[in-house]
């Protein structure tokens, strides 16, 4: 009898046990993985998506679904306004994730998109162009246009830049079409493409390492789309 009880005392504790970590095991996941990300991105509006069946896959760092929303984060040299991360049939490293970072051993089907508006770009390139004020980006269909003040020996002077944002080997770049300066000590100088192209966001600065695929300018705002390598 005292065996049977006991067996009986067990077996309900591991079916409680089970009960709890079907309960509460995604919660519990979701809010880790949404402040190592919040960490990452620079934002506290992070929302993460799990889903597991049986949720216990959780605990093996087994998903069959991850979904993950960032807003007014951090990427790179960008403040993006919002970016989305989906995936199937992921697996955490949890290596990487006890130092802090998010990477995943295996998965299906990954797929990021991130957007970003004039002001986020303004920031990047105020931060790139040396010695420059009042920095103002424009985006169009077609092109980004630039303005910003700058000081030359003592005289205030207008920069220009034409450009538009652009993919190449997994890197996003703003790439300089036209570079002009106006009312500098010796003039309108006009200056082409001389600034060349100007590295945003790396692969290595994307989550899970992924690769940019493609670039959509808009009006007011860039949608880009990144892929697995």
């Amino acid at each position: 009898m005292k065996l049977r009880k006991a067996l009986t005392i067990t077996g309900l504790f591991f079916i409680i046990l089970i009960v709890l970590g079907e309960l509460l095991l995604p919660p519990v996941v979701e809010s880790a993985l949404e402040s190592r990300l919040s960490q990452k991105f620079s934002t506290p509006h992070v929302e993460v998506e799990l889903s597991a069946s049986p949720r216990l896959k959780l605990l093996l760092g087994r998903t069959d679904s991850l979904k993950v929303t960032v807003q007014d984060g951090q990427v790179g040299q960008l403040r993006v306004h919002e970016m989305a991360l989906s995936g199937r049939n992921t697996v955490f490293d949890f290596g990487a994730f006890s130092e802090g970072r998010l990477a995943l051993s295996q998965a299906e089907a990954l797929s990021l998109t991130v957007m970003f508006d004039e002001n986020g770009l303004r920031e990047a390139l105020a931060r790139k162009i040396s010695k420059a004020d009042n920095v103002e980006v424009h985006i169009t269909d077609d092109n980004v246009l630039v303005t910003a003040d700058t000081n030359l020996l003592g005289h205030k002077a207008q920069l220009s830049l034409v450009g538009h944002i652009v993919a190449d080997d997994g890197t996003l770049y703003f790439d300089t079409d036209q570079f002009d300066i106006q009312n500098s000590p010796f003039g309108t100088a006009r200056l082409g493409d001389t600034l060349g192209r100007i590295a945003l966001v790396k692969p290595e600065q994307l989550p899970l390492k992924m690769r940019i695929v493609s670039v959509d300018q808009q009006e007011g705002s860039v949608l880009v789309r990144a892929g697995e390598e």
